[in-house]
């Protein structure tokens, strides 16, 4: 056989490995960055990781080398990926695992319609900003007794410490347990933040508790099979039986820890959207003390109204829209959300800026349609207007006679007084408008 063939098979057959992709090359450095100050030795990687990965991702700076179309070229390019974190993608749309070690893990997580709850966490690390934004939303929460250990239920009061835009380049640690209780927020579609995170973690050693306002902590990855059970089989009952649904579910409540009550009362809530029969249910709890039922029925009325408001949010893409959808989701109090918006904005008069924002999202002006489906007339958004500048019915009323008429507004007094009081329990202004007097 001539020499020229047998290197032409031998060419034909010679492995050749391509060049890694760069975004592997870029966090396979960052992930070594990281190994290299924090060590092998679990405890010590730990006791370190929060500060090495913060500091390294401010290091790195992902955001200003690392684009959503790498990763998508990357995933879509690559025979192998390093082991993945979260393979059904439950948690992002979707998790991306870019480098994988012995005690921790980073990863890439893309964000369109979802949003976190207020939660805590079982691990430790840090998270950087990749691309988009995010309202970040950090609370304190105070348990009305001391808990038990893993107690699956906690009362107390949540409260909000702070809140802030995060935007690319924006690195938080994430601590563990209650040292951090937060929220996101995702105000552009879509949203990628790089989480440098723990994995070796014991989940019998601390809950990664949820929290529901004004406060109540649940623990949301229990397995107790009694009350898993009780469940699945009032669902069942729900499907097949109404009524037999309806006695058993009496029953059930009236034995009801605060968990097991939260849940079916929640789910109830939720899938009836009846508040009525809410409290209803939760006044049956009686082996919760009152404050305690109260607390429940207050916290599955803001799950209806937080799941209201989500569900407007897919309506949304304006970023600006998405902020106050975002800042309406995460802040209960009327002050601080003017507040926020005047220093994200630079806006001297915060409540034009909502008013603004509220009457293109209900087509009162030709940039949009009617986003929200909510009927928005300009007698409305006057009113709107007086409270959010926290005047009370009688304070509104005078508002308006300056612009309609003292005798025009007296003859409709009862149809705004209506108007008030929707507008009060309207999802959008439940929380803000709380403290407003009649």
């Amino acid at each position: 056989m001539p020499m020229a063939s047998v290197q032409n098979q031998l060419a034909a057959l010679r492995i050749t490995t391509a060049p890694p992709h760069r975004v592997e090359s870029f966090f396979k450095a960052l992930g070594e960055a990281i190994a290299a100050e924090v060590g092998t030795e679990r405890d010590a990687v730990y006791a370190r990781i929060e500060s090495v990965a913060a500091a390294q991702l401010q290091a790195f700076n992902p955001s200003a080398h690392i684009t959503h179309a790498d990763l998508i070229d990357y995933v879509l390019s690559a025979e192998q990926l390093c082991r993945q974190h979260d393979l059904d993608g439950k948690f992002a749309e979707p998790p991306l695992s870019l480098y994988r070690g012995e005690h921790f893990d980073i990863s890439a997580l893309t964000w369109l319609d979802g949003t976190t709850s207020i939660h805590q966490h079982g691990f430790c690390g840090a998270f950087h900003v990749l691309a988009g934004s995010s309202i970040h939303s950090r609370y304190r929460f105070e348990p009305w007794q001391q808990a038990s250990l893993k107690q699956r239920a906690i009362a107390g009061q949540l409260q909000l410490r702070d809140i802030e835009v995060l935007r690319p380049g924006d690195t938080r640690v994430i601590a563990r347990g209650d040292a951090l209780i937060h929220a996101l927020f995702h105000l552009i579609r879509p949203s990628l933040t790089i989480v440098v995170r723990t994995i070796t973690d014991d989940p019998n050693t601390e809950v990664q508790y949820d929290y529901r306002w004004p406060g109540l902590a649940v623990d949301p990855f229990q397995r107790h099979a009694a009350t898993l059970r009780k469940l699945q089989t009032l669902r069942m009952l729900r499907v097949l039986n109404a009524e037999d649904h309806e006695r058993h579910l009496l029953r059930v409540l009236g034995n009801a820890d605060l968990f097991l009550a939260y849940t079916l009362i929640g789910e109830q809530t939720l899938i009836g959207a009846d508040l009525v029969e809410a409290q209803r249910l939760c006044d049956l709890c009686v082996a919760l003390p009152p404050a305690q039922r109260e607390l429940l029925f207050q916290a599955v009325h803001n799950d209806l109204v937080s799941r209201s408001i989500v569900e407007l949010r897919r309506k949304l893409h304006d970023p600006d829209h998405r902020f106050l959808l975002a800042v309406l989701l995460n802040v209960f109090d009327r002050e601080e959300l003017l507040g926020l918006v005047r220093r994200e904005f630079q806006y001297s008069d915060p409540v034009a800026k909502v008013l603004a924002w509220v009457a293109e999202m209900t087509g009162n002006t030709e940039r949009f349609g009617n986003l929200l489906g909510l009927d928005f007339n300009d007698t409305a958004l006057d009113m709107l207007d007086a409270m959010l500048r926290g005047h009370g019915l009688a304070a509104t009323l005078s508002q308006m006679a300056q612009k309609y008429g003292a005798a025009a507004v007296a003859a409709e007094r009862d149809a705004l007084g209506a108007l008030f009081h929707g507008l009060k329990r309207c999802v959008l202004f439940h929380h803000v408008f709380a403290k407003l007097g009649d």
